[in-house]
């Protein structure tokens, strides 16, 4: 599994679905699977919890997976006691690599604007982002602890560009 994390509006959709295409994968959303399995959390932008939402990903990942498929999975960082999560739902030992996209606090506020989604509030915007900056250290930390490979993909500019830069860190 390939796994794309970032700021909300950094793109990790996009990428994610752009990523599958091109290596003959599925992608899957972690944002997506927590709006259709625990839309009480994300309609007010608050976190799920971690051994809930843990499960729920890797349910969606081996359907993925028992129709022959691997998976690009996108989503944000949660914090560095979900790693024990992970592998606890046998998430962590299916990671062949990890992008996180690094997109600026204001260029995620532009594309965040221009999305439009039903769950798009500025509030909501800024809770992610916030929760973002607190968590994304302490999760790489932990994945790489276990033997993760971590790589950091500049995320600004048009899409096929930020694409390449992917494709570029994966292999």
């Amino acid at each position: 599994m390939i796994m794309i994390f970032g700021p909300a509006g950094a793109g990790k959709s996009t990428q994610a679905e752009l990523l599958a295409e091109e290596l003959g994968r599925k992608a899957l959303s972690v944002g997506q699977i927590c709006r259709e399995e625990f839309v009480e959390y994300t309609r007010n932008g608050d976190m799920v919890p971690q051994g809930e939402l843990a499960k729920a990903v890797m349910r969606r990942v081996k359907e993925v997976e028992s129709g022959g498929h691997q998976v690009v999975l996108d989503g944000q960082p949660w914090g560095g006691d979900f790693v024990d999560d992970m592998k606890d739902a046998g998430m962590l030992q299916a990671i062949e690599i990890a992008i996180v996209l690094d997109v600026p606090k204001e260029e995620c506020l532009r594309r965040l604007s221009a999305r439009g989604r039903s769950d798009d509030r500025e509030e909501v915007w800024n809770k992610k982002l916030n929760m973002f900056e607190q968590k994304i250290y302490t999760f790489l930390a932990g994945l790489e602890e276990n033997g993760v490979v971590i790589k950091h993909v500049d995320g600004n500019g048009d899409i096929n560009t930020v694409n390449e830069r992917c494709l570029s860190r994966i292999w």
